[in-house]
């Protein structure tokens, strides 16, 4: 399935947006424990261009009435190391104690060109 994202630009901050429906969520046990993520530049990458949990903040689960916002948030430093024109990947896990869970799908991200970089 494609869905139309906003796009990351390399060099800035990025807020990546997945929304699930609570009972997906649930099922998953997605506010058990905590979650990590490694963004890389395609699936056989052996380099993480960024490293994101719920544990350092940069995973954040907000529940609503019908639906889980995930919010990841890209620091500008990281960004920076992706490469225009192309797709970043990735996937979420979840760890409670010895408990390691692949929250179900593989996203990818665009990451677009910038006209205005390395602004400071």
């Amino acid at each position: 399935m494609q869905l139309a994202v906003e796009p990351i630009a390399p060099g800035y901050d990025a807020r990546l947006v997945l929304v699930y429906p609570n009972e997906f969520a649930d099922f998953h046990h997605m506010e058990d424990g905590y979650l990590i993520t490694q963004i890389r530049a395609d699936l056989d990458a052996e380099d993480v261009l960024f490293e994101a949990s719920s544990e350092s903040g940069s995973i954040v689960l907000e529940r609503g009435n019908a639906e889980t916002c995930l919010t990841l948030s890209v620091p500008a430093t990281a960004t920076a190391l992706m490469a225009p024109d192309t797709n970043v990947v990735f996937d979420i896990v979840r760890i409670d104690g010895a408990v390691r869970d692949v929250i179900p799908g593989l996203w990818r991200w665009p990451v677009r060109k910038t006209v205005t970089q390395n602004v400071v």
